[in-house]
């Protein structure tokens, strides 16, 4: 496990802001993953320095296991961060038995209400996203709240890869993300025509190479 081990100066970032006169229904923001694999330094390096700023922006200490974005490795050499996706609707949120998870005064996402929440634990396996985390030590739920509004892991990320999207930024990237699994589809199925093809010459192949071999051993016959 590589960590990034650096002088912290915690400093507010240029962000897409919300419309004013406090948070407006409708309008949320989002920590996003968004990769460049074209670009070399643009693509997650698994260095998990989202997780150790979250958690010392967090809980003062560097605490992977405290960390509200989680950095998953999938196979050799490719890792992705999974962020909280501040849902619509809040699967969370209507897993809480002790209504602990409670709407922000200002921004438009809920957070967890540390006086109200007994540790059950239902709303981490309720999130869709496997992003709701448990704090063994406190018997507490934790959440992202976007650091108010200047997440640490979108700050401290050395390859640019987490943003703080707004709605339209959020459309785009969605539409990037739509588009390559449109784009993976028609690869597979392109192949699948290709193996369909051979499928139906195999007969043809088999039946030639079974004359080429009868014919070799009737002349080896003579």
């Amino acid at each position: 496990m590589r960590y990034a081990i650096f002088y912290v100066r915690r400093k507010v970032m240029p962000t897409s802001k919300a419309p004013s006169g406090g948070a407006k229904k409708g309008f949320k923001r989002r920590v996003l993953y968004v990769s460049l694999p074209d670009q070399a330094d643009r693509i997650c390096s698994g260095c998990e320095t989202c997780q150790l700023m979250c958690s010392l922006e967090k809980t003062g200490a560097f605490n992977p296991k405290k960390s509200r974005v989680k950095v998953l490795p999938l196979s050799v050499g490719i890792t992705i961060p999974v962020t909280c996706q501040q849902c619509e609707d809040p699967a969370c949120q209507k897993a809480c038995p002790e209504k602990a998870i409670v709407p922000h005064p200002k921004m438009n996402l809920v957070i967890v209400d540390e006086k109200k929440c007994t540790g059950c634990m239902a709303c981490v396996g309720a999130c869709p996203y496997g992003i709701m985390a448990y704090d063994p030590e406190k018997k507490k739920a934790m959440k992202c709240d976007l650091c108010a509004g200047s997440p640490a892991c979108v700050q401290y990320c050395p390859s640019k890869v987490l943003e703080l999207a707004g709605p339209q930024r959020s459309a785009e990237i969605n539409r990037r993300r739509f588009a390559s699994i449109l784009a993976n589809e028609d690869t597979a199925a392109r192949n699948n025509v290709s193996g369909a093809e051979q499928i139906k010459t195999l007969p043809r192949i088999l039946t030639l190479l079974a004359a080429q071999a009868t014919k070799q051993i009737a002349e080896g016959g003579k």
